[in-house]
């Protein structure tokens, strides 16, 4: 049998015991740090004997004690194995992994915003893996593949991304949304997490203050805690950040950066109003604070045309533009982008280049290829539609479901809707009411960074079609009332 690898053995070259004893104990060693797991399949004798510069019969005598011992078991026509028995006993005591704690101890915990396996979810707000356009993908990336090698591009290269989607980006950000953009302004990331992390790292020195709205996305505030930010909160208003709020906090505490998602306030979806806006941005302006706009889905707005980003009316450079290619084709595409002062995005892409040294030029040729070829906006134009029809479906599902038991607005534009429950109901215990493979949801207190907020729940309607939509919604009112 052809095995995939084979473990890299060290044999002590003294110790107790002749050589297919010190054998056999390297083995168990590697069986016991969990290297070799139960089931796995051990090196035929020859090709051991080979690699330790042995003979044979010495690497017999080991797999003999190793059998005798009931470490591993030997099937004569397939090879030989560690013992299913073995299980996960053998696992070191200390193994199990520590909590990643970030500055002043506090705990980071990856946020729950993604289903255990087989679980069916009310998602925070993603697209419907099965609406990806593969075959358009494929072809990009044949495409893509045979243009990075044509181009020499399949070395090291810039770590803020390949000219070509750099320019793309650019283009589409002036000509969409009203930026004022080169290709130097623009840096290519893994997605948009990674921008909010690398933004944290070149703007924020510790004990600096970053605010976020006390609804926010968790991390977000993860990323800006790593780099070890004071983490403040600004009040929420039905129509978004308070912003008499923010002032009063700016005369007190000098604030380094705000985070926010005016287009579709994460998680109650509210667009931020234009006066809003202009008041935002003097504000800004006034106290000397960085705006880090997140614009995770400016492609799905319904009601109106998108509005323009606050970074479209940026002209001091106190605006960073975060975006991601990740809800429109799909999650596993890890292209997101940082737009900002070319400064800026130079630093950024120093620190790509000690994490990541640079991107993939492949993925973000193909990338290019769809973009410049339109099949990226046909694609936007028709899963749009379809998202649409979506959110109404869901709208009405949760009227005629839930219309007694909980309150909400239909969004204008986004993914996902915000459900509020009385004070009465405790969500944490709805959620552990579903049965083991029942619907989960993102709650209003895993959002919140201060104080404890009132039920509510944001839950994503675009990955669901109509039978998925009418079953969720009426296990999640089961759960409610208790039946």
């Amino acid at each position: 049998m052809l095995r995939p690898w084979v473990p890299n053995l060290i044999v002590r070259s003294e110790g107790r015991g002749n050589l297919s004893l010190r054998i056999a104990q390297a083995i168990i060693e590697e069986i016991q740090r969990g290297r070799l797991a139960a089931g796995d399949s051990l090196p035929g004798t020859r090709d051991l004997a080979r690699d330790l510069a042995v003979n044979r019969k010495t690497v017999v005598q080991a797999y003999e004690e190793l059998t005798a011992q009931g470490w591993v078991t030997t099937d004569q026509r397939r090879g030989t194995f560690v013992a299913r028995s073995i299980g996960g006993s053998a696992k070191a005591a200390d193994s199990e992994p520590k909590p990643i704690v970030g500055p002043r101890g506090r705990e980071v915990r990856p946020p729950l915003l993604w289903p255990p396996q087989g679980r069916v979810r009310f998602d925070d707000g993603v697209p419907d893996q099965r609406l990806i356009p593969a075959t358009a993908i494929a072809q990009a990336y044949a495409s893509a593949a045979r243009a990075a090698a044509r181009q020499r591009l399949l070395g090291y290269g810039d770590p803020r991304g390949t000219e070509p989607l750099r320019q793309s980006i650019s283009k589409m950000l002036n000509m969409t949304r009203g930026l004022n953009t080169s290709p130097d302004n623009i840096c290519v990331t893994r997605g948009s997490q990674m921008a909010l992390y690398v933004i944290a790292q070149c703007i924020v020195a510790r004990d600096d203050t970053v605010l976020f709205e006390e609804l926010t996305y968790p991390p977000a505030v993860q990323a800006f805690m790593l780099a070890g930010a004071r983490i403040a909160a600004a009040r929420l208003t039905p129509d978004g950040i308070d912003l008499d709020h923010l002032e009063s906090i700016c005369r007190h505490t000098r604030v380094r950066a705000l985070y926010l998602t005016p287009g579709h306030q994460f998680p109650t979806t509210v667009v931020l109003r234009p006066n809003a806006r202009l008041r935002l941005r003097a504000l800004a302006a006034q106290f000397g604070f960085v705006v880090v706009e997140d614009d995770y889905d400016h492609e799905f707005q319904f009601d109106h045309q998108p509005m323009f980003p606050l970074a479209s009316g940026d002209h001091a450079g106190q605006i960073i533009y975060v975006g991601s290619f990740s809800k429109i084709l799909s999650p596993s595409l890890r292209v997101g982008y940082v737009a900002g002062p070319s400064r800026l995005i130079e630093q950024i892409g120093n620190w790509i280049g000690t994490i990541d040294r640079q991107g993939d030029p492949i993925t973000e040729l193909a990338v290019v290829e769809l973009i410049e070829s339109g099949q990226l906006r046909r694609h936007v134009k028709r899963v749009h539609g379809i998202f649409d029809k979506r959110r109404t479906a869901f709208a009405a599902a949760l009227s005629a479901e839930l219309g007694d038991l909980a309150t909400f607005e239909v969004p204008t534009g986004g993914l996902a809707f915000w459900v509020r429950f009385p004070d009465s109901v405790d969500l944490d215990k709805v959620e552990r009411g579903f049965a083991e493979r029942g619907p989960q949801f993102l709650m209003s207190n895993e959002c919140a960074i201060a104080g404890r907020p009132k039920p509510a729940a944001r839950l994503g309607f675009a990955s669901l079609d109509a039978h998925e939509t009418e079953a969720t919604i009426a296990a999640l009112k089961g759960a409610v009332v208790g039946k």
